[in-house]
């Protein structure tokens, strides 16, 4: 089955999914339909379920485009592991940006970048492959975001923050400025960083501590 460049396949089922669904329809996108282990009552009444991954064997990379819908989760790694078992399937991911968020001119997006409502993008910053920039989180001027990262909603990272790749910045935690989060730490919801936080490294609190909660 041949569609236009702009047929999209939405990848998952869950909360996620629906939510960029809804952007997606926001934007009058045309929706094929989801890929999931298995159906979901919120999406059936939107778009049709598909079928789990395999079914992906059935379409052209060059005929769609894929959104992924998997959430970014704590602690697993599914969101990144789909994205990396696509691509080598051939396909390209689709950036979404919500009508409502605020980016400046010069800020860069990459491959499968999601900027969810309300987000708020500053002067110089850079938003790495597979990143999720969840709802009203905000990176101000030149913030570097790595690969598969997850802002989660509400957080503020202040001017000239470098966040690693596959790292998790938690709901309404504060990052101060000049901070570098490196590769796979997790912030704490609701943390105020004041200190760089190590590889792998988990702080929470206020100010942010490993360890405590």
């Amino acid at each position: 089955m041949a569609l236009n460049s702009s047929s999209i396949l939405l990848i998952g089922g869950g909360g996620h999914a629906s939510v960029c669904l809804d952007l997606l329809l926001s934007q009058h996108r045309n929706v094929v339909g989801y890929i999931a282990k298995q159906p979901s009552a919120n999406m059936d009444q939107f778009i049709p379920y598909l079928g789990n991954d395999d079914v992906i064997e059935g379409f052209c990379g060059k005929e769609y485009r894929l959104v992924n819908g998997i959430g970014s989760i704590v602690g697993s790694r599914r969101r990144e592991e789909a994205f990396g078992w696509y691509k080598k399937k051939g396909f390209t991911f689709e950036t979404l940006v919500h009508h409502t968020a605020v980016l400046a001119r010069d800020v860069v997006l990459s491959e499968g970048t999601q900027i969810m409502a309300g987000a708020i993008i500053q002067a110089g910053a850079s938003i790495g492959t597979n990143a999720i920039i969840n709802t009203r989180a905000s990176v101000d001027h030149d913030g570097r975001i790595g690969n598969h990262v997850h802002v989660a909603p509400g957080a503020i990272l202040c001017g000239n923050v470098t966040v690693g790749d596959s790292a998790y910045v938690g709901a309404g935690s504060t990052i101060i400025q000049g901070i570098r989060l490196s590769d796979n730490c997790i912030v704490a919801a609701g943390a105020v960083v004041i200190r760089d936080v190590a590889s792998s490294q988990k702080v929470y609190g206020v100010p942010a501590r490993e360890g405590q909660r």
